[in-house]
């Protein structure tokens, strides 16, 4: 789940935000009382990650004030509040966000992701979800508008193919950004987007299950049924038998049974609307992590369903990420040291009771 802090001006602001979790920066660079000049936000966002996309909000500006803006802030992608078509889009050279009401008319916005919002953008008045229809919707979309701390499990929840959420006035305080919400505002969206995933690997795990497949959950996702800690998981990492993770026919059949489409056939990855899985096999453990799948628990969850799957115990989560911070292809992922930290943070604790 992709979540998006708007409307910000201040570098303890963008710091609390990034430490929080959040995926995505929102500074406003038209007319607004929260503008923020191009060379601010250079400044205040020199440290952050290149994981965490910065975004910034324009409204029907001249295309070079906005070609500008990109090269001076280093922006990553462009929000558009304003009359802006396809042939102004095209003209820009980083990805795109279009703001539209769930009233308005937008067929003609192929390959951009679309944002949905009050017709008063940062007003902190919420649209009438019901009257959004978003089955069938190829594009990727955020929701906004009137969301905040208290709500936005409720929009995840009513929105489960969202790609992210959206807020500004929702974190805010007599209209100054409060450290507080915004930190909240994270957890609360990162844990309901866990939520939804782990009810998604669990349809995935029954289905392997009729076809005699225990599973193993792996990544950040199995973090968060270990300890209570808000890790926002990017996807539904899935670790297999490598008899069954070599019979690639089987599993894309199954996958495609659950609506799924292969996006990489050599990485074993497939999509669903906005939800990703991976697969993997699980005796690679031994030589990455000192970890042997054969000591790794099975948990028998009891449900309306009964699915049974694998999940590393909070010493071998260790392990995994000790690996993971010193590997080199994860060398970008500043997410993993984090959950490390807890993960270690949590056996100690552990050890001290």
């Amino acid at each position: 789940m992709k979540i998006k802090i708007c409307g910000l001006s201040t570098k303890e602001a963008v710091d609390t935000a990034v430490e929080s979790g959040a995926t995505h920066l929102g500074f406003i660079l038209s007319p607004s009382k929260r503008q923020v000049a191009p060379e601010k936000i250079l400044q205040i966002t020199n440290d952050v990650p290149k994981t965490v996309k910065k975004v910034g909000v324009f409204v029907d500006e001249p295309i070079n004030f906005v070609k500008k803006a990109i090269q001076v802030a280093q922006l990553d992608l462009v929000q558009l509040h304003g009359n802006e078509d396809m042939n102004y889009i095209n003209q820009l050279d980083v990805s795109v966000i279009k703001a539209i009401r769930p009233d308005q008319e937008f067929k003609e916005y192929e390959d951009v992701i679309l944002l949905f919002d009050s017709p008063q953008a940062g007003s902190g008045q919420a649209f009438d979800w019901d009257s959004l229809v978003t089955s069938g919707l190829k594009n990727k979309f955020f929701i906004a508008g009137g969301l905040n701390p208290e709500n936005v499990a409720a929009a995840i929840q009513h929105f489960p193919n969202a790609y992210g959420v959206d807020v500004s006035s929702g974190v805010e305080t007599d209209g100054i950004k409060n450290l507080t919400k915004i930190k909240n505002f994270v957890q609360n969206a990162s844990l309901a987007s866990s939520k939804q995933l782990f009810i998604e690997f669990l349809r995935i795990t029954k289905k392997l299950n009729e076809n005699k497949i225990i599973p193993y959950l792996m990544g950040s996702l199995a973090v968060e049924q270990i300890i209570n800690f808000p890790t926002n998981p990017d996807d539904i990492d899935i670790q297999l038998k490598k008899l069954d993770f070599e019979n690639f026919e089987q599993l894309t059949s199954l996958m495609e049974e659950l609506g799924y489409q292969p996006i990489d056939l050599h990485e074993h990855k497939f999509e669903k609307a906005s939800i990703h899985v991976g697969f993997a096999s699980v005796e690679t453990l031994k030589n990455y992590a000192g970890v042997d799948d054969n000591d790794i628990p099975k948990i028998n969850f009891k449900s309306e369903l009964h699915q049974e799957f694998f999940l590393p115990t909070l010493k071998q989560n260790i392990q995994i990420y000790q690996a993971a911070v010193t590997d080199s292809w994860r060398a970008k992922k500043t997410k993993d040291k984090k959950i490390l930290k807890k993960l270690l943070f949590e056996e100690n604790d552990a050890n001290i009771k």
